[in-house]
């Protein structure tokens, strides 16, 4: 081989090794490339949930850039960051009871009672960009809630009950609730730094627990007004029981009077028509015998004892009247029983 065919296969080899390095760089290169692509994508790519806003900020400019609504997926700068903000109905309760954000509200009395009040507040961030940034600006760390919505109610609350006694908080709940609640909602309204960004649903005053001795003398007294209504109760029933039962004989007795009344008017229209009789009997006796009414009348009870006599001993009796030789035998009927058999006869003369 020459010298100037040996330069040339030099010259090939020192070629194919360049394009071989050249290869190998650029396959590094578009290693590097890739790699650096999936991670500022990975930077870049971002996406926001259902219920919530993604504030994008840019630090080196120091300014909000946007803000996306969610549900989507987005894109941003490497650099740049999201903050986000729940724009969903959110609910704070301030209660006694767990479980709860906040523990109930003291408050004192105008008399210096001790009170506690139970209230939830419903409020959601307005779901606009103008009012997102304004809400991030005013609370970069978005601590609005403990920054000023509860120390806002709490105040309200201690600011309204102050106003009102004890008596007044026991006997007028309901109104001052209802003041609490207007108050408190005019308060987050006009606040500037939630105003224009929140919007306040409702506030509700759940309940107003005066001190435990207080409700243990109220209990009490209910037990009392209980037992009194029972007692009441009772005594209503033990009169009206009464006076059931002084009608029932009242009753009783006018018609016992009443039948008094008419066996004793039975019984004198019995003497009456027994008296008719007898003086019926009277003038027949009278016309037969030839008497006048008082020897008749003499005659009637002669022979009514004679009658007495005879039923008790069972004598039978002949009576004969008339003078002389017209004397005219009068046979007096007796009542006679089974039993009673004559013992005796009498004969009585009569003229």
């Amino acid at each position: 081989m020459g010298y100037d065919e040996g330069i040339k296969v030099k010259v090939r080899t020192m070629r194919r090794g360049n394009t071989s390095v050249k290869l190998k760089a650029f396959i590094l290169l578009l290693v590097i490339a890739i790699i650096l692509a999936t991670i500022i994508s990975a930077f870049s790519l971002s996406s926001v949930d259902v219920g919530e806003a993604a504030v994008i900020i840019d630090p080196l400019q120091q300014r909000i850039v946007d803000v996306k609504f969610g549900p989507q997926i987005f894109i941003k700068l490497p650099w740049q960051y999201t903050i986000r903000v729940y724009v969903a109905v959110t609910a704070i309760h301030m209660r006694r009871e767990l479980p709860h954000d906040y523990p109930a509200v003291s408050a004192l009395t105008k008399d210096g009672a001790a009170v506690d009040v139970d209230i939830s507040i419903r409020y959601r961030v307005i779901a606009t960009p103008e009012a997102v940034k304004l809400l991030v600006r005013n609370y970069p760390l978005l601590n609005y809630k403990e920054v000023t919505i509860v120390p806002l109610i709490r105040e309200v609350v201690r600011d309204v009950i102050s106003n009102f006694t004890l008596t007044d908080i026991i006997e007028k709940r309901s109104h001052i609730s209802a003041l609490i609640v207007q108050y408190a909602t005019k308060r987050l309204k006009e606040d500037p730094t939630i105003k224009n960004c929140i919007e306040i649903i409702d506030v509700a005053v759940r309940n107003i627990v005066p001190p435990t001795e207080i409700i243990e003398a109220i209990n009490k007294k209910l037990a009392a007004q209980q037992e009194a209504l029972a007692a009441e109760y009772n005594r209503t029933k033990l009169l009206i029981l009464a006076n059931a039962s002084a009608a029932q004989r009242i009753i009783a007795a006018e018609a016992e009077a009443q039948a008094t009344l008419i066996r004793a008017k039975a019984e004198a229209d019995a003497i009456m028509i027994k008296a008719n009789a007898t003086a019926q009997s009277l003038r027949m006796i009278a016309n037969v015998m030839g008497l006048n009414n008082t020897q008749a009348l003499v005659s009637y009870l002669y022979f009514e004892t004679l009658k007495t006599l005879a039923e008790k001993g069972g004598a039978q009796i002949i009576l004969i009247g008339g003078t002389g030789t017209a004397q005219t035998p009068i046979v007096y009927p007796l009542p006679m029983t089974p039993s009673t058999k004559p013992s005796a006869t009498t004969t009585t003369k009569k003229g």
